[in-house]
């Protein structure tokens, strides 16, 4: 009777001690997203998203209300006490979906913030990190058909990345692992408001690099394939080729499935950085028309092989140029080579790459989760 008694109450502490109950959540407010600018003299402008839970007649039912705040004041932490204080509820960060820098923020210095919040006991290290382009009041301002709350929107959009080989992902909790590592070095998603459609959309568009918590540069869409194969970055997604059977036209290839193995070495004074790139496709799409013999399939094999290696040797010399280690070969070389003392070694770093491609005929998936 005792054991009994003693894990029914190690159940109630751990399980229920920290649950809300509904006179602590009719005065809450969640927020869901953030917006971090700096103005002229460096001090932090603030723009907040949230929402308060509101129960109805029906208690089966309830509704929320779109609540946006905006504060700037010496600090980070300074700014949130002080747009509290012009809600009637307490803001609660234990939902927060997205901690989204300006252009502006990102270039000045990101330790500046992101030190809150990983102090702050009500961050969520899982929180999407993010980069605007554009103006802050205009975003925040954004009335979307699909979802409220941009947060939860980017958080949903975050999760449909795999339908893209080109996106760029990363949360609180991977910046952080990244920008202690040896280099500093970390890419994390740029997100805007889309001007060429109908009705307001926020897309994904390329990667801010952020070295020693400040942008340095940004990697462009057109880099983000061969990145995301270097870092085994590609669940899947798409890629084109040229159709063998008509030159003017292209065949779109369906990423099933796709692992990048690598390994790091000295050859004298050189490190050879060795990629192996296994992937699994099938074809999707083919402008004009193409006869899938095997003829035509090894062609197509070997045009993606092509692609991959030109997208993948582009990105990798580029940075490499640029001295800008976002492939993580310093922390990979680091492990290896414990005691060597080669500050970057991008450096000195030789790209070698292994690209296998194996395609089937048309998909049967539909799910591009599954």
């Amino acid at each position: 009777m005792k054991k009994i008694f003693c894990i029914f109450i190690i159940f109630c502490s751990c399980f229920l001690g920290g649950c809300f109950n509904y006179n602590d959540i009719d005065k809450i407010i969640f927020v869901t997203s953030i917006i971090i600018d700096v103005d002229t003299n460096g001090n932090p402008i603030l723009y907040v998203e949230s929402f308060k839970p509101e129960r109805t007649l029906n208690a089966s039912a309830g509704s929320s209300q779109r609540i946006l705040f905006k504060g700037s004041r010496k600090t980070l932490f300074e700014t949130i006490r002080y747009i509290n204080m012009s809600s009637s509820y307490k803001l609660n960060y234990t939902q927060l979906r997205g901690i989204i820098f300006t252009e502006k923020a990102a270039e000045s210095n990101l330790y500046d913030y992101i030190d809150y919040f990983e102090r702050d006991q009500e961050s969520v290290i899982r929180s999407n990190l993010l980069v605007l382009k554009g103006d802050p009041d205009t975003f925040i301002k954004t009335v979307l058909k699909e979802q409220e709350y941009i947060g939860i929107f980017i958080n949903d959009l975050i999760k449909n990345i795999p339908t893209s080989s080109r996106a760029i992902v990363n949360s609180l909790n991977g910046f952080l692992n990244e920008i202690y590592s040896r280099q500093s070095i970390s890419v994390i998603p740029m997100i805007e408001l889309k001007s060429d459609q109908p009705e307001p959309k926020i897309q994904l568009t390329d990667g801010a690099i952020i070295k020693n918590y400040k942008m340095v540069d940004i990697l462009k869409l057109g880099d983000e394939l061969g990145y995301n194969f270097l870092t085994d970055n590609i669940k899947s997604g798409s890629l084109e080729v040229t159709n063998p059977n008509s030159c003017n036209n292209y065949v779109s290839l369906e990423i099933l499935r796709s692992k990048t193995k690598s390994n790091i070495y000295m050859s004298g004074k050189n490190i050879i950085v060795r990629k192996k790139i296994k992937l699994k496709a099938t074809v999707a799409e083919a402008q004009n028309r193409i006869n899938l013999n095997q003829d035509t399939i090894e062609k197509l094999e070997q045009e993606a092989e092509k692609n991959i290696k030109d997208a993948c040797n582009n990105v990798f010399e580029k940075y490499k140029f640029k001295k800008l280690d976002i492939f993580d070969i310093g922390e990979d070389f680091q492990r290896k080579y414990p005691k060597s003392n080669i500050d970057n070694p991008i450096e000195q770093s030789q790209l070698q790459l292994e690209v296998n491609v194996n395609l089937e005929g048309s998909s049967d998936k539909t799910n591009f989760r599954n």
